[in-house]
């Protein structure tokens, strides 16, 4: 590799190219950019949201999904009342259904009082002699 005696580094703050964009036209850009589109989503933005959201969900949620920033983190976690099975949890939504064809007024009714409409098991100790 060739030495190229004559290079040195560039001074902390100077730009490699001095004739380079002018200080302030990016951010003179950007707010004009931002102006504009305000101007838009004032005129449009519901609207335009609620029909890609109609007409390709794909796009809106991924939409959605970049202007989340990465600060933000979810965690969604399913777990059913008394941290049941869903099998559990299903056998106690037909037993409530059961009970409220059963009983029509079960609501109207003291907390455990529709367990005296249930049939009774025998106890263990009724087999005993």
């Amino acid at each position: 590799m060739a030495n190229n005696g004559n290079l040195t580094p560039w001074v902390a703050g100077q730009s490699g190219n001095l004739n380079g964009r002018p200080v302030g036209s990016r951010t003179a850009y950007s707010r004009g950019f931002f102006s504009d589109l305000a101007d838009v989503w004032a005129k449009h933005g519901k609207e335009t949201m609620i029909k890609t959201a109609q007409d390709n969900p794909a796009v809106f949620f991924a939409t959605c999904a970049r202007l989340i920033g990465p600060e933000v983190k979810l965690t969604i976690e399913q777990s059913l009342p008394g941290n049941l099975s869903m099998e559990d949890w299903q056998v106690m939504r037909e037993i409530v259904e059961a009970v409220r064809q059963a009983l029509p007024d079960a609501a109207d009714r003291r907390p455990g009082a529709v367990l005296e409409h249930m049939p009774h098991r025998p106890s263990s100790n009724q087999f005993q002699a």
